[in-house]
């Protein structure tokens, strides 16, 4: 709520480079007279990548929820590589793919596509929010009863006719969920406007409040204007968001007694359903991973489809990971962003698994004031929680000296981000009983061993996907990290901003991407062998 409330007041005190001067309704007048265009270009931008992305996500998600189709559980795994490949990097990637002399366009027989556009933002937007669409709607799809569907099936309905008339009314307000939360996130989006979007003259609001704090002429005042506008807009959408989520309840099929959850036997179209998500599968999540290696080789792009096969593999050579390892400029960034996400990740899990539990099973007074304030902060867009952060510690609260440290990113990332891992853990929390807490007071256990002794076992794969997710997020996290920079504490996002727009270095990022990338996966498959054990939680 206080990161609100100063981004609110800054834009009647905030002017030129002073964050804090007399009050003004200047910003206002200046923000009314040169923002329409830009508004324009955000709901479109955010409204195309929601409509793409919940038409996709609800593909996927039928195929390996609700089908026979072969393949399901490895399409599913395959889908969350999306959230492991570094900002600045899979954009490129996907510049190389879709724009000028770009694979894709040769294979669908075009001359080029033109990737700098706003088709071009909508598309790679739409497919980085696939696995956050599909992590909504797969429990939904999971939690249709299959004796409706028999029933349609036997009165004579096609599969089709079961899907319009029976699955997709159930499915409508899960549907409205992902698209205003997809919504939501692009309205925020900071990656996509920035590496495709600002070269093509296409701004976005996030984009504007970082260019108005850090391209002269800087305007501070602005810019808070330009973040009050987007709170302004996320707030009614959080709130629609929750609304739409309690609707689905209205729509519950999981009963207790006659209740059947299986997946829908479609004959041999199993396979053309396979196929056609594997192929999507492959074009989107695949390839990129694979163009990330295979541009890490070379000294610079050679179009795979024109160049020579016998010049491409002449050319090969690990020079980009020579440069990678010596350059320590990079490495410090690495080392400051893993640090900042793993700690970040143990504050964020810990403190939503008590959040969660005092919530839904304390009898603690202002349990609901305290349910509020926790997921308030997911309708605070990013770069409005920056600046929020920049006059918070350099204004009121100077005395306390994190900014231009590491500190100023975990407050900022804590704050960001604790929402997601209080909704995360309340699935889990609900499911046990507090029982078993008073039972270790009982036994003669205090409440905090008695949650890390009893209840932190049982919701241990939870936990360790709250971790994972968590730590993925935060270390590639780029408008904080590009808000409140500084030269003492180099994060990854902005260094390969910065050296990717170098001509001489693009070996060197791809093969930062890849590094990362197989670290990552590297994490996740150690945590997803790892038993908790006592005393031993996340050690491997």
């Amino acid at each position: 709520m206080v990161p609100f409330v100063i981004v609110v007041l800054s834009s009647f005190r905030a002017s030129a480079t002073n964050l804090w001067a007399d009050f003004t309704l200047q910003n206002w007048v200046l923000f009314v007279e040169n923002s329409g265009p830009v508004i324009v270009n955000t709901f479109v931008f955010a409204g195309g990548s929601a409509v793409l992305t919940t038409l996709f996500a609800g593909g996927i998600a039928w195929v390996i929820a609700r089908t026979d189709a072969p393949f399901r559980r490895l399409y599913y795994f395959t889908l969350f590589l999306v959230f492991f490949y570094p900002p600045v990097v899979i954009e490129t990637v996907w510049i190389r793919l879709l724009g000028e002399n770009g694979l894709y366009p040769a294979l669908v027989g075009i001359d080029s596509f033109n990737i700098y556009s706003m088709a071009g933002m909508v598309i790679v937007q739409s497919i980085r929010m696939l696995p956050i669409g599909m992590i909504l709607l797969i429990p939904l799809f999971k939690s249709i009863d299959k004796t409706l569907e028999d029933a349609a099936r036997t009165s004579g309905a096609g599969l089709f006719q079961t899907v319009r008339y029976v699955t997709g009314p159930l499915l409508v307000p899960g549907m409205a969920v992902v698209f205003v939360f997809s919504f939501l996130i692009s309205l925020e989006s900071f990656r996509v406007p920035l590496i495709i979007g600002l070269p093509a003259e296409i701004p976005v609001l996030a984009i504007e409040v970082y260019q108005s704090t850090n391209t002269p002429p800087v305007e501070y005042g602005f810019a808070m204007a330009q973040a009050v506008f987007l709170v302004g807009v996320s707030l009614p959408l959080l709130y629609l968001y929750k609304r739409l989520l309690g609707r689905t309840n209205q729509y519950v099929t999981v009963s207790g007694e006659g209740f059947v959850a299986d997946n829908v036997e479609t004959g041999r179209w199993k396979y053309v359903y396979s196929t056609l998500a594997g192929i999507f599968i492959f074009f989107t999540v695949i390839v990129p991973g694979l163009f990330m290696v295979y541009n890490s080789l070379l000294p610079y792009y050679m179009p795979p489809h024109i160049m020579p096969l016998e010049q491409i593999v002449s050319s090969f050579s690990l020079e980009g990971y020579r440069a990678l390892f010596e350059n320590s400029e990079l490495l410090a960034a690495a080392k400051n962003s893993f640090l900042v996400a793993f700690i970040s990740a143990f504050l964020l899990t810990g403190t939503g698994i008590v959040i969660a539990w005092v919530v839904n099973k304390s009898d603690i007074r202002f349990k609901k004031l305290i349910d509020y304030l926790a997921f308030f902060p997911i309708g605070i867009p990013a770069v409005s929680l920056a600046l929020a952060m920049m006059v918070l510690y350099l204004r009121f609260l100077d005395f306390i000296p994190i900014y231009g440290t590491l500190g100023i990113f975990l407050v900022a990332f804590y704050i960001k981000y604790i929402p997601s891992n209080v909704r995360t853990m309340e699935t889990a929390v609900l499911q046990v009983d507090k029982s078993l807490i008073e039972a270790g007071s009982v036994a003669g256990a205090s409440v905090s061993r008695s949650i890390y002794s009893l209840l932190v076992p049982v919701i241990f794969n939870l936990t360790r996907i709250s971790w994972i997710l968590s730590f993925s997020f935060i270390a590639m996290e780029m408008p904080i990290v590009m808000m409140l920079r500084s030269p003492e504490t180099p994060m990854v996002s902005s260094i390969l901003y910065r050296i990717s727009n170098q001509a001489s270095s693009g070996a060197e990022t791809y093969a930062f991407g890849v590094c990362i990338t197989v670290l990552f996966v590297a994490v996740v498959l150690l945590l997803h062998t790892t038993k908790y054990k006592r005393f031993n939680l996340f050690r491997w």
